[in-house]
């Protein structure tokens, strides 16, 4: 067992999900815990030491999930260098498209599920949803519990929680918030009516950052109660993309096969939904100080620009290849630098 991996995740965090599917579907041996004790509702990841993987979440010390314990008893963090970390230390099965001009379509849709989708499901599960969900996931960190003592860490992370709604993006209203949700099933049945997944007869990080986020939206009582209603062929993808380790590797599609319409529906989504967020936070906490963010607002903004720098570096034949797409569905503009803003860049590594 000195070679696996152990990822420790929480019962609704959409990115322990989307690791532990890349796991599955790399095949890459590993274990699976929701470290029982690991967050009482109020304060911190591990500082209940006493359950079962709570003290690996304690000397971790990352203050999010997933966490992954490495084989040689490192930690680590976040989601999305450590996937492009396991392509360079892990052979077969990858999840990045080999063409430079498709693999950044892949990212920025990657970025999109990672940064923007979260957002909608955010606002529901603490207004609509908060009683449920706030006993939902407690119960899933504590395990066994009383009546008594549910209520009570439930209402402390309800609490802890519920002051986020009005900071940052997810301060918006109702209205907007089950259009983007509403719009997003649209786009992903109309991409389930033509292929399995984005770029091939394999999943990529893309699929597997929407398939993280699809995992609340499918349990969540609002929002899964509209997917039930509209997008019945993506709730079932979501179970389906749990667990692909026993599909064949597949085929990655020939890049003029990617730009089809119902692959450009999702440019298009990010284009009305995710880049107008993203410059208006860029716009409102500047570019400095980003190098420590791990989560929040910084973190988006540090995303943001690491994946206008992705397009700014590409080859020079892969970049005229993507620039046409994403002026047709209106993302180019928003993908350029502006100002000084290549100067800000901080990669995005495991932490």
């Amino acid at each position: 067992m000195t070679d696996v991996y152990q990822i420790f995740g929480g019962p609704g965090s959409p990115y322990s999900h989307k690791l532990r599917s890349v796991f599955r579907y790399r095949r890459i041996p590993h274990t699976w815990l929701v470290p029982q004790g690991g967050f009482s509702g109020g304060g911190t990841l591990g500082e209940d030491r006493a359950g079962s993987g709570a003290s690996d979440l304690a000397r971790a010390a990352k203050g999010v999930v997933p966490v992954l314990k490495y084989p040689d008893g490192s930690y680590k963090a976040d989601t999305t260098p450590i996937i492009l970390e396991l392509e360079r230390l892990h052979e077969g099965r990858s999840v990045i498209p080999p063409h430079g001009g498709v693999a950044f379509l892949c990212h920025l849709i990657e970025d999109m599920a990672d940064e923007f989708l979260p957002i909608p499901m955010f606002h529901f599960r603490w207004t609509d949803d908060q009683v449920w969900c706030s006993r939902r996931q407690m119960f899933g960190w504590l395990g066994a519990i009383s009546d008594d003592e549910l209520a009570e860490r439930a209402q402390a992370f309800l609490d802890r929680q519920f002051g986020q709604l009005n900071r940052g993006p997810v301060a918006l209203q109702r209205e907007p918030m089950q259009r983007a949700t509403e719009r997003f099933y649209d786009v992903m049945e109309e991409q389930l009516r033509h292929a399995m997944f984005l770029f091939g007869t394999r999943p990529s990080l893309a699929d597997f950052a929407i398939y993280g986020q699809l995992t609340q939206y499918a349990v969540d009582p609002f929002v899964s109660n509209r997917m039930k209603e509209l997008a019945v062929r993506t709730y079932q993808w979501t179970h389906a993309v749990d667990d692909l380790s026993g599909i064949d590797e597949g085929q990655w599609f020939a890049p003029e096969r990617v730009v089809s319409d119902h692959f450009a529906a999702f440019l298009r989504y990010t284009a009305e939904f995710y880049l107008p967020m993203a410059e208006r936070l860029v716009a409102g906490v500047g570019t400095d100080e980003l190098r420590g963010a791990v989560n929040g607002v910084r973190y988006r903004v540090k995303t943001f620009l690491s994946l206008k720098h992705r397009l700014a570096t590409l080859d020079p034949a892969d970049r005229q290849w993507v620039e046409p797409v994403l002026k047709d569905t209106g993302c180019w503009d928003a993908l350029q630098f502006q100002g000084d803003e290549a100067r800000q860049v901080v990669p995005v590594e495991p932490v």
